[in-house]
């Protein structure tokens, strides 16, 4: 047992070869220009709703909770009941709404944890009440309507009979929120425009009915960046909280500091001679003896595949590209250039895989285009599967 003890230390104290950076401070930065957009639009009086889910984008939910708490944080947003309930235990007392249409047998599990549930079918909304009723407690809920999401959400012509059913039928349901969410946002201002105005017919109507709402919400970190709206006074923004932008056009707007960085050490460098191949399948073969570095960081790590050939590392602060395919846990660098300068990086040296190095950087959105994909996908990927070092 001992042993055993004194080996798990060992494996502890070991400092991981590639990691992630988390910069609170950059989060506590964005976190009050996201409540200042908010207050501009005066429709925001219910605050913001931060949406942490998947981990807070692979930046850690618990952490990154922490810091949006000190700062005033009266809401959250994720996923499932599984997060709900990671908050909680963490010890956190904010309102916490699921974004996922639940299954009526985490019912009661969602209750007990005090998390708030998104409402699109009768069956949860019938285990719901039983829930309540048996506590002889009300369970808030939040109707989620599909207005063009084609998602998850009860239809815009089912959706006034759906709320007057609950309201009728399931008198321990309190009909808290509505909202929906915007799919075109940042490529269709017609679509996003013309959706706002029919969900806010359906508000109305329901006002019409004797029904309202607390919270009325739609806007995402594009909504509550390029949409107005007196309808919606909640706003629950993601990707911007993180640093990133879902729009380019939205930095004249609001001044972002991204707030992940990845990093990795050089563990192997040489020399590959001229006509060699590198890596599986050899779709890079040296056209001159080339230098490479080896970098412990691969597709286990979320380092997509699509990345082989297309994507740079900064070492030196200096541009390197990546060669070869994108293993399991490496890629490989060419730094002749460096070599060239007389700057041949060494083992143990760090390079910069997003972030800043000299007065050189790569973005997320840079390496989501090398990639094909987009900036949620990029961090999601990559910071959920590395060690975090929080900065502050």
């Amino acid at each position: 047992m001992n042993s055993s003890v004194k080996l798990s230390e060992q494996i502890t104290s070991l400092e991981p070869l590639t990691w992630a950076d988390i910069d609170l401070k950059a989060l506590e930065h964005n976190w009050l220009q996201l409540k200042k957009l908010a207050s501009a639009n005066m429709a925001y009086n219910a605050g913001i709703m931060p949406v942490i889910k998947a981990d807070a984008y692979g930046h850690g939910m618990v952490p990154v909770a922490k810091v949006l708490s000190e700062g005033g944080c009266r809401f959250f947003a994720v996923s499932n009941p599984q997060e709900g309930a990671a908050l909680r235990e963490a010890g956190f007392k904010q309102k916490i709404l699921l974004f996922e249409s639940t299954l009526p047998e985490d019912a009661e599990f969602i209750v007990a944890h005090q998390l708030t549930p998104t409402v699109c079918n009768l069956d949860l909304a019938r285990k719901l009440d039983d829930v309540g009723k048996n506590l002889n407690q009300e369970i808030p809920i939040h109707i989620k309507v599909d207005t063009g999401m084609g998602r998850l959400g009860v239809s815009e012509e089912e959706a006034l009979g759906f709320v007057q059913e609950i309201q009728n039928k399931y008198k321990f349901l309190q009909l808290e929120g509505i909202y929906t969410h915007f799919p075109l946002a940042d490529t269709d201002r017609d679509f996003t425009f013309a959706q706002m105005r029919r969900f806010r017919d359906i508000v109305f109507a329901m006002e019409n009915h004797f029904i309202t709402f607390t919270y009325v919400h739609a806007g995402n970190s594009m909504g509550l960046g390029d949409y107005k709206s007196e309808l919606f006074n909640l706003a629950r923004p993601g990707l911007m909280l993180y640093g990133l932008y879902p729009l380019e056009a939205l930095k004249t707007k609001v001044q972002l500091h991204p707030v992940m960085s990845i990093k990795s050490k050089i563990i192997f460098v040489k020399t590959i001679k001229k006509g060699h191949g590198i890596s599986y399948g050899h779709t890079f073969k040296a056209k001159q003896d080339t230098t490479i570095a080896v970098l412990p960081i691969g597709y286990s790590n979320g380092y997509m595949r699509s990345l082989s050939n297309q994507a740079f590392i900064l070492i030196h602060g200096l541009r390197c590209p990546v060669v070869g395919r994108v293993t399991m846990n490496q890629i490989i660098v060419d730094v002749s250039t460096l070599a060239l300068s007389a700057k041949l990086p060494s083992v143990g040296e760090e390079a910069v895989v997003i972030g800043h190095q000299k007065d050189q950087s790569i973005s997320c959105d840079e390496v989501a285009n090398w990639a094909g994909t987009i900036s949620y996908e990029i961090v999601c990927s990559i910071g959920s599967r590395l060690p975090r070092s929080y900065l502050r």
